[in-house]
């Protein structure tokens, strides 16, 4: 993951540049963000249902092929100079289709390598495997970008799918398809279900939710707060994408030093307050060496809470409702993630990219605040697992 995970940043950042620098209008960025929000607001609970009723290894290799002949078709486009805006709208909402169905299957999967025990460090380990890739490939993009030019990203992130296409070849887990011939309906009313019957579950989607929507829309805007604030190119706008990975990886440190022992409400509740803070400061900063040191407090801190989240989500559930619980976290992660950038480059483009990143971490701020007022079991110990229905 950490091999195909490096192409994959270098392919995000690549697009966001080339995006940024053919257009000069935020809501462009924001326009790609709408268009992978979409497909995975609307199938990422199928791919969940799906994960639990058909082996997950098989379904990984399923999807990472697609997502590599997805990259595959950008890089042709690339390098043949035919490469438009509307290209890449459409690959990037077909790569999001393909991830509906990848994220809950490979979410879902790790507790099968771990005992619950270890749960929450295996999740930030998974976590620190997607976003501690992105430490090395967003700044080799940046190099690759100033020096080769965008194409080449595209390529690298196409053979980088080799890596994890191999390793699911080689890894042995215990099969994971479900008994029986239930309707896909009764699956999805049952996903469904575990929301309504289980209030302490809603409370910890919608401090994702809010988190995501508001609080991480930078990960988008970063090329246009680059240019229009700190003044980089390329290369420093590599570094600026891999700031928030340097943090996750500090993540894995303190999850290990406190995850075991504090409460994962608790814990996702200070994290993500801690996070909106970051962001705030972050879009108040002029200097980049600060703007670079707040963006790795932000890494961490929105890294350690994800990994509380993910825990109590998978930890509240039975194993073979995991890969929908899991579906329903991919689509309030990264939908909220997606969704919220084109609202927030809209404003952007009206008051600024920085004021309106500053708004978006007050905004997260309240509102955590808000959801632990009225939701006080969130922040009491570690619930039981949920018996079946």
């Amino acid at each position: 993951m950490l091999v195909s995970h490096v192409g994959s940043w270098m392919q995000f950042t690549a697009l966001g540049y080339y995006i940024d620098d053919l257009t000069r209008e935020p809501i462009y960025l924001g326009l790609l963000g709408l268009s992978q929000a979409v497909p995975r607001l609307l199938f990422a609970f199928l791919g969940g249902v799906l994960a639990d009723r058909v082996d997950r290894r098989r379904l990984l290799l399923i999807t990472n092929g697609v997502l590599m002949a997805s990259a595959a078709v950008l890089t042709a486009l690339a390098f043949s100079g035919r490469l438009q805006v509307w290209h890449i709208l459409s690959i990037s909402a077909f790569n999001s289709l393909a991830n509906s169905f990848d994220m809950p299957a490979r979410q879902s999967m790790v507790p099968l390598l771990v005992g619950e025990g270890q749960l929450i460090s295996a999740v930030s380990l998974n976590t620190m495997a997607f976003n501690g890739s992105g430490i090395f490939g967003p700044s080799v993009a940046g190099v690759i970008v100033a020096a080769a030019g965008v194409p080449a990203c595209f390529l690298v992130n196409t053979l980088s799918y080799t890596a994890v296409i191999a390793a699911l070849v080689a890894i042995r887990v215990p099969s994971t398809r479900a008994g029986g011939h239930a309707p896909v309906s009764r699956d999805i009313a049952e996903g469904i279900g575990l929301l309504a019957r289980h209030r302490h579950l809603l409370a910890v989607l919608g401090m994702v939710a809010v988190m995501n929507f508001f609080g991480r829309p930078y990960i988008r805007l970063m090329p246009a707060l680059a240019r229009e604030a700190l003044g980089v190119g390329p290369t420093g706008l590599g570094l600026l994408q891999a700031a928030p990975a340097l943090g996750t990886v500090a993540a894995v440190f303190v999850i290990g030093a406190i995850g075991q022992t504090s409460a994962k409400g608790r814990l996702l509740a200070g994290a993500a307050t801690a996070t909106g803070a970051a962001v705030l400061l972050f879009a108040m900063s002029p200097l980049f060496v600060l703007s670079l040191a707040l963006l790795v407090l932000v890494g961490t801190s929105q890294a350690v809470a994800m990994a509380a989240a993910n825990t109590v989500l998978q930890t509240s559930v039975q194993p073979e409702q995991r890969g929908r619980i899991m579906g329903i976290y991919g689509m309030v992660t990264f939908g909220m993630l997606t969704l919220g950038t084109l609202p927030m480059g809209a404003l952007a483009g009206a008051i600024g990219v920085a004021p309106s990143l500053g708004l978006g971490g007050i905004v997260v701020m309240l509102c955590v605040g808000l959801i632990v007022a009225t939701s006080p079991r969130l922040i009491r110990p570690d619930p039981r697992p949920v018996p079946p229905a």
